[in-house]
């Protein structure tokens, strides 16, 4: 290879990428080899401004010390010496006459990751239930109302979204309002890109995120967890495969009990607006004996966390409630719906008033159940 054309694309990991990535007639940068390494130098570089606007600029972090040294000067020298070996690697490669390791991967990555929907029936709906899953707040009432809908690629973007509000959700947690901002413009322009792409192309990235438990699996998780301590510790000791397999099955079976119950009930004469709205939904009481029963405590758990955050003047809380009740409203039409965890929880306090206050045969019905927990979010 001529050597104008490897120390072109070795200065371009020297601050001078970007350049070498503009229109050029001399065959020497204009080249597929050093338009390779330009775009990837200007990305290692995008990188460390990245770094140093977060953890430098706005000092997230900075109010943690790790032995004697601030947090946020700890991650950008660690994040900063990652990305100059990653250059020190570019221009070794470079030299060679190799392309970079990380301009392959990406192109694999993107090809692996685009799924064709050209052949598919995915009619203009699905494709616009696919683009809303990726908006805070909105896509998560998606994964209820099409719980059925088998779609690896609307559970991956609805979990994408979830954890990339969540991120957003504790840098606005820890006061940093600047970098959270700065995320969601960057969010959204990636929804933007993704809207173009799945519109005009037919294309869309799955993002490959099957490994990451549901709420449904981590619950389950949970309670083989606990079952499996508490065999270890009472001499009962079980493979935790066979817990879970245990547990899964009791799941289905009280699920199949619940749909049974609620299948004698009348229907409920509250419009469904109101189950979820803080205080409004205690009006739906006059349902609790409906097929929405367990939409009427689920509303009414929120309303106590919404009045405990007000009392406890823990308003930034007010976020993260607002992502219970955005999933909850999509698992309206699910009568069986419960909050995992939360609603236990509130079984729990159930069981407890009921005994206390003499209302043993009610208390009976919700013996078997106030060691469950039923926090349904996903699946």
């Amino acid at each position: 290879m001529d050597k104008k054309i490897i120390n072109n694309a070795i200065s371009a990991y020297f601050g001078l990428g970007f350049l070498l990535l503009l229109p050029s007639k001399k065959e020497n940068i204009n080249n597929i080899f050093v338009k390779k390494h330009s775009k990837t130098a200007v990305f290692i570089h995008f990188l460390m401004f990245l770094n140093y606007l977060i953890f430098i600029n706005y000092k997230l972090l900075g109010g943690y010390s790790l032995f004697g040294f601030y947090l946020n000067h700890v991650i950008a020298t660690t994040i900063f010496l990652g990305l100059f070996g990653a250059i020190l690697y570019g221009v070794y490669k470079a030299s060679l006459g190799d392309d970079l390791l990380i301009s392959d991967l990406a192109q694999k990555t993107k090809a692996k990751n685009l799924v064709e929907l050209k052949n598919s029936n995915l009619n203009q709906e699905g494709i616009f239930t696919i683009i809303l899953s990726l908006i805070p707040i909105i896509g998560f009432t998606l994964r209820g109302r099409f719980y059925n809908y088998k779609s690896n690629i609307l559970e991956n973007n609805i979990k994408f979204n979830l954890i990339f509000t969540l991120i957003i959700s504790i840098v606005f947690l820890f006061s940093f309002e600047n970098i959270g901002f700065l995320f969601l413009l960057i969010y959204f322009i990636f929804i933007g890109f993704y809207s173009v792409m799945i519109i005009t192309k037919k294309e869309v990235i799955n993002f490959k995120l099957e490994k990451i438990k549901t709420f449904k699996e981590l619950y389950i998780l949970f309670l083989t967890t606990i079952k499996y301590i508490k065999n270890y510790f009472t001499n009962n000791f079980k493979i935790f495969q066979i817990i879970l397999d245990e547990t899964l099955n009791k799941f289905n079976e009280n699920k199949l009990k619940d749909k049974e119950m609620l299948s004698s009930l009348e229907d409920g004469k509250i419009k469904k607006i109101f189950y979820y709205i803080p205080i409004i939904n205690l009006i739906s009481f006059i349902d609790i004996n409906s097929k929405n029963k367990f939409h009427v405590e689920n509303g009414f758990i929120i309303t106590v966390l919404f009045i405990l955050i007000l009392i406890f003047k823990l308003n930034i809380y007010l976020l993260f409630l607002l992502f219970l009740i955005s999933f909850s409203i999509g698992y309206f039409e699910k009568k069986d719906y419960k909050i995992y965890f939360l609603y236990d929880i509130y079984a729990i306090f159930k069981f407890i008033f009921l005994k206390v206050f003499g209302f043993g045969k009610k208390g009976v019905s919700l013996k078997n159940k106030k060691n469950e927990i039923t926090f349904e979010i996903e699946k």
